[in-house]
Protein backbone atom coordinates (compact mmCIF):
# COMPACT_ATOMS: atom_id res chain seq x y z
CA UNK A 1 0.00 0.00 0.00
CA UNK A 2 2.83 2.32 0.89
CA UNK A 3 4.60 1.93 -2.08
CA UNK A 4 1.33 2.66 -4.34
CA UNK A 5 0.94 5.52 -2.58
CA UNK A 6 4.33 6.81 -3.36
CA UNK A 7 4.25 5.69 -6.70
CA UNK A 8 0.43 7.79 -7.00
CA UNK A 9 2.04 10.97 -5.74
CA UNK A 10 5.18 10.70 -7.87
CA UNK A 11 2.58 10.16 -10.99
CA UNK A 12 0.78 13.20 -9.48
CA UNK A 13 3.86 15.16 -9.14
CA UNK A 14 5.44 14.31 -12.67
CA UNK A 15 2.07 15.24 -13.90
CA UNK A 16 2.77 18.85 -13.48
CA UNK A 17 6.28 18.67 -13.29
CA UNK A 18 6.40 19.37 -17.98
CA UNK A 19 3.98 21.77 -17.71
CA UNK A 20 5.43 24.09 -14.94
CA UNK A 21 9.28 23.00 -16.26
CA UNK A 22 8.37 24.13 -20.03
CA UNK A 23 6.47 27.80 -19.37
CA UNK A 24 8.65 30.30 -19.75
CA UNK A 25 8.66 32.43 -17.09
CA UNK A 26 6.71 35.53 -16.61
CA UNK A 27 8.72 39.37 -16.37
CA UNK A 28 6.91 39.31 -13.12
CA UNK A 29 8.53 36.44 -11.77
CA UNK A 30 11.84 37.62 -12.26
CA UNK A 31 13.35 40.78 -10.49
CA UNK A 32 14.21 43.69 -12.78
CA UNK A 33 17.81 44.82 -12.97
CA UNK A 34 16.57 48.43 -11.35
CA UNK A 35 15.41 46.25 -8.29
CA UNK A 36 18.16 44.32 -8.17
CA UNK A 37 20.24 46.93 -7.87
CA UNK A 38 18.84 49.17 -5.14
CA UNK A 39 20.58 48.53 -2.10
CA UNK A 40 24.38 49.14 -1.05
CA UNK A 41 27.56 47.93 -2.93
CA UNK A 42 31.23 48.25 -1.74
CA UNK A 43 34.02 48.59 -4.20
CA UNK A 44 36.09 45.68 -4.82
CA UNK A 45 38.51 46.56 -7.42
CA UNK A 46 39.40 48.71 -9.97
CA UNK A 47 41.78 48.57 -12.91
CA UNK A 48 42.33 50.54 -16.22
CA UNK A 49 43.78 49.07 -19.28
CA UNK A 50 46.75 51.03 -20.72
CA UNK A 51 47.78 51.19 -24.30
CA UNK A 52 50.53 49.58 -24.25
CA UNK A 53 48.51 46.82 -22.20
CA UNK A 54 49.60 47.34 -18.60
CA UNK A 55 46.92 47.93 -15.99
CA UNK A 56 46.94 49.86 -12.77
CA UNK A 57 44.80 50.75 -10.02
CA UNK A 58 42.42 53.81 -10.66
CA UNK A 59 45.07 56.91 -9.05
CA UNK A 60 42.29 58.39 -6.82
CA UNK A 61 41.33 54.86 -6.09
CA UNK A 62 44.64 53.26 -5.30
CA UNK A 63 45.46 49.86 -5.03
CA UNK A 64 43.55 49.72 -1.83
CA UNK A 65 40.74 51.42 -2.67
CA UNK A 66 37.41 52.37 -0.54
CA UNK A 67 33.96 53.09 -2.03
CA UNK A 68 30.44 52.67 -1.86
CA UNK A 69 27.81 52.68 -4.61
CA UNK A 70 24.30 53.73 -3.71
CA UNK A 71 21.11 52.87 -5.44
CA UNK A 72 17.88 53.73 -4.09
CA UNK A 73 13.99 52.53 -5.39
CA UNK A 74 13.04 56.20 -6.18
CA UNK A 75 15.90 56.49 -9.00
CA UNK A 76 18.35 57.97 -6.84
CA UNK A 77 22.33 57.02 -6.36
CA UNK A 78 25.47 58.24 -5.08
CA UNK A 79 29.15 56.60 -5.67
CA UNK A 80 32.35 57.70 -3.02
CA UNK A 81 35.67 56.29 -3.87
CA UNK A 82 38.76 57.19 -2.22
CA UNK A 83 42.47 56.40 -1.66
CA UNK A 84 43.11 54.86 1.99
CA UNK A 85 46.47 55.85 1.74
CA UNK A 86 46.01 59.36 1.74
CA UNK A 87 48.17 61.11 3.97
CA UNK A 88 46.39 62.90 7.04
CA UNK A 89 46.60 66.80 7.28
CA UNK A 90 48.62 67.82 9.48
CA UNK A 91 46.68 70.59 10.84
CA UNK A 92 42.44 69.39 10.44
CA UNK A 93 41.73 72.86 10.59
CA UNK A 94 44.85 74.54 8.32
CA UNK A 95 45.61 71.80 5.16
CA UNK A 96 48.46 73.10 2.96
CA UNK A 97 47.46 73.61 -0.27
CA UNK A 98 49.46 70.43 -1.63
CA UNK A 99 47.53 68.51 1.31
CA UNK A 100 44.27 69.73 0.22
CA UNK A 101 45.52 68.12 -3.67
CA UNK A 102 46.29 65.55 -2.58
CA UNK A 103 42.86 64.84 -0.85
CA UNK A 104 41.14 65.64 -3.93
CA UNK A 105 43.24 63.63 -5.90
CA UNK A 106 42.39 60.31 -3.85
CA UNK A 107 38.99 60.62 -3.63
CA UNK A 108 35.91 60.75 -6.29
CA UNK A 109 32.46 61.27 -5.36
CA UNK A 110 29.14 62.36 -7.43
CA UNK A 111 25.36 61.48 -6.82
CA UNK A 112 22.52 62.12 -8.47
CA UNK A 113 20.28 60.06 -10.21
CA UNK A 114 20.28 56.67 -12.75
CA UNK A 115 18.45 54.93 -15.22
CA UNK A 116 18.97 51.78 -16.34
CA UNK A 117 18.30 49.99 -19.67
CA UNK A 118 18.31 46.38 -19.50
CA UNK A 119 18.16 45.36 -23.16
CA UNK A 120 22.12 47.41 -23.48
CA UNK A 121 23.09 46.42 -19.97
CA UNK A 122 23.80 50.27 -18.93
CA UNK A 123 23.48 52.04 -16.18
CA UNK A 124 23.46 55.67 -16.91
CA UNK A 125 24.47 58.02 -13.61
CA UNK A 126 23.15 61.43 -13.99
CA UNK A 127 25.21 63.26 -11.75
CA UNK A 128 23.19 66.81 -9.80
CA UNK A 129 26.50 67.11 -7.33
CA UNK A 130 30.19 65.75 -8.33
CA UNK A 131 33.48 66.20 -7.46
CA UNK A 132 34.62 67.42 -10.56
CA UNK A 133 32.42 70.38 -11.72
CA UNK A 134 32.24 69.14 -15.40
CA UNK A 135 30.00 66.02 -14.13
CA UNK A 136 27.23 67.97 -12.69
CA UNK A 137 24.32 67.49 -15.60
CA UNK A 138 25.90 64.57 -17.48
CA UNK A 139 24.96 61.75 -18.53
CA UNK A 140 27.55 58.81 -17.29
CA UNK A 141 27.45 55.56 -19.18
CA UNK A 142 28.43 52.11 -17.09
CA UNK A 143 28.06 49.28 -19.20
CA UNK A 144 27.57 46.42 -16.23
CA UNK A 145 27.40 42.81 -15.86
CA UNK A 146 25.54 41.40 -13.02
CA UNK A 147 26.07 37.91 -11.36
CA UNK A 148 24.32 37.67 -7.86
CA UNK A 149 26.28 40.00 -5.72
CA UNK A 150 28.80 41.51 -7.78
CA UNK A 151 28.30 43.87 -10.46
CA UNK A 152 31.16 44.95 -12.95
CA UNK A 153 31.06 48.19 -14.87
CA UNK A 154 33.29 47.78 -17.74
CA UNK A 155 33.79 49.73 -20.91
CA UNK A 156 36.20 51.78 -23.36
CA UNK A 157 38.12 55.10 -22.39
CA UNK A 158 38.15 57.73 -25.11
CA UNK A 159 38.91 61.00 -23.41
CA UNK A 160 41.88 59.80 -21.33
CA UNK A 161 45.55 59.67 -23.34
CA UNK A 162 46.84 56.52 -22.81
CA UNK A 163 43.80 54.55 -21.04
CA UNK A 164 42.03 51.99 -22.80
CA UNK A 165 39.52 50.52 -21.04
CA UNK A 166 38.11 50.45 -17.52
CA UNK A 167 36.40 47.86 -14.76
CA UNK A 168 35.25 48.42 -11.56
CA UNK A 169 33.68 45.51 -9.21
CA UNK A 170 31.88 45.99 -6.73
CA UNK A 171 29.44 43.38 -4.05
CA UNK A 172 26.52 43.81 -2.47
CA UNK A 173 26.22 44.10 0.92
CA UNK A 174 23.62 42.13 2.75
CA UNK A 175 20.66 44.77 4.25
CA UNK A 176 21.28 45.64 7.93
CA UNK A 177 18.44 45.35 10.31
CA UNK A 178 18.02 48.78 11.80
CA UNK A 179 15.38 48.25 14.08
CA UNK A 180 13.31 50.80 13.14
CA UNK A 181 9.82 49.51 12.14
Amino acid sequence: MRKLFGIGLAACFGAFLPVSASRAPRAADQASIRSQLVGTWELVSTEERLTDGSTRSYPDTGPHGKGFLIYTSDGHMCAQLMNPERPKWKDEGRPTDAEKVSAFDGFSSYCGEYEVDENAAVVYHSPKTAWKPGWVGTKQQRPFTLRGDVLTFAGKITSEPGVESYVIVWRKLPARDTGQR
